[in-house]
């Protein structure tokens, strides 16, 4: 299980996630009450700075980052349905002014980062996104997850590996954002689809479930709520 560190007060009464590490010259944060679980990489580090130093432009430009999700016709007869209506309905508000082939691009990206056809969920709590330390969040970036997800399993190395971050995205330190929905939301629920990249030689499980927001105008803007090692 992976631990969080929260930066308010007050998140320790909404949330119950544990302590994760900051880097020596951030702030000391308040630990929360869950164990820190050990986590050995799926590659050593040593073999991973070579690999970033060597393919640094690929690295960089996404060009080999593929991800082994949902098939095009698949995606295609799910948007077609009542669930699908709906997630486009979602992306065409985020959007008005998007022609509707960005719009149908945007949806087949989206839910090609799942390993399945999403469920449609209403929620009214906050979600969570990880970006690495001292980046902040895109702003129309639909994917985000729970506080239970970023604590993780025994089944994934790391949160790169649950959660099938390109190299590009891996970090040893993340900052966590929180958004809190305007009143209740319907979400689009999925697990990630396992990655790879430079042609096989990084691999991620993926397996972590993603919550998909493609309208981000329902959310607040996130805040910086924490820390999280990978």
């Amino acid at each position: 299980m992976r631990t969080f560190r929260g930066l308010a007060a007050a998140f320790l009464l909404a949330v119950a996630p544990g302590a994760w590490a900051q880097l020596d010259n951030a702030p000391t944060p308040v630990p929360l009450p869950i164990p820190i679980a050990a986590a050995s990489a799926a590659m050593p580090a040593q073999d991973l700075d070579a690999l970033r130093t060597v393919h640094a432009r690929e690295i960089n430009d996404l060009s080999t980052f593929k991800t082994i999700g949902l098939q095009r016709p698949v995606i295609d007869g799910w948007l077609e349905g009542e669930d699908g209506q709906q997630f486009l309905a979602q992306l065409r508000a985020a959007d008005p002014g998007a022609p509707a082939e960005t719009i149908y691009a945007r949806a087949v990206e989206q839910l090609a980062s799942g390993n399945k056809l999403p469920t449609v969920w209403l929620i009214d709590i906050p979600l969570y996104k990880v970006v690495p330390h001292g980046q902040s969040v895109l702003r129309y970036s639909p994917y985000f997850t729970t506080i239970g997800q970023l604590q993780g399993s025994d089944e994934c190395d790391s949160l790169a590996d649950c959660f099938g971050l390109p190299l590009r995205s891996e970090a040893p330190l993340y900052d966590v954002y929180e958004v809190t929905p305007n009143g209740t939301v319907t979400v689009f629920v999925s697990s990630v689809a396992p990655t790879e990249e430079l042609g096989g030689l990084v691999r991620r499980k993926g397996g972590a479930l993603q919550y998909l927001l493609p309208n981000r105008k329902l959310w607040s803007a996130p805040v910086l709520v924490g820390t999280i090692k990978n």
